[in-house]
């Protein structure tokens, strides 16, 4: 019996030091993010809500679209592959290009883009769209920036740097465009395509 009684005041000691101690680790751990890149997470869309949205677009035909896993270096980036009807005209590649970046920008069920969003564009031979020339006439590349020469078959593509590559890239502008990742979901914009005229 005695040794019991000695052995009490012990145990209560240690339970009361321990249990404070227990609280604080499960307060610390409470305050912590799952993911130090989603701090704003919340603000954007998920990858099904972009497509969804791009589904709405008359005359264009989206495939591809998405985020890639980090390479070895931790590089990822995010690629839109669009087609066009040949039975419309894209009316404003300027537009396009603006908001493709911004949705991409926004997709936050994926990793953050930290090099370059790539928008390919398979256009109307003839057309003439230049989805590069689109893209500096846009901001979203510098004008000395080197672009490809629209195909014969009418494609084109917008190779646009984002987060700390847009700043050895010559447009640190897009730092603040594009703001936190992810960004504000961007409305689809009107105007973007007409039926041809024959």
């Amino acid at each position: 019996m005695t040794r019991s009684h000695r052995r009490r005041p012990v145990r209560a000691a240690l339970m009361a030091l321990a249990l404070p101690a227990a609280l604080g680790i499960a307060g610390c751990t409470g305050q912590q993010t799952a993911d130090p890149q989603a701090g704003t997470a919340g603000r954007g869309q998920t990858l099904a809500e972009l497509t969804s949205s791009l589904d709405d677009i008359e005359g264009l035909t989206f495939s591809d679209v998405g985020g890639s896993e980090p390479n070895v270096k931790g590089n990822t980036g995010f690629t839109v592959r669009v087609a066009l009807d040949p039975t419309y005209e894209l009316v404003d590649p300027a537009a396009l290009v603006d908001f493709l970046v911004e949705a991409a920008w926004s997709v936050d069920d994926g990793p953050m883009p930290n090099t370059t969003i790539e928008i390919a564009y398979l256009g109307v031979p003839g057309d003439d769209v230049d989805l590069g020339a689109a893209a500096q006439q846009s901001g979203w590349l510098a004008p000395e920036a080197r672009t490809r020469q629209v195909a014969p078959n009418g494609y084109s593509m917008a190779t646009v740097p984002v987060a700390d590559y847009a700043v050895d890239q010559g447009v640190p502008e897009t730092v603040d465009r594009l703001g936190p990742w992810p960004g504000e979901a961007p409305a689809v914009p009107g105007g973007l395509t007409a039926p041809r005229e024959e």
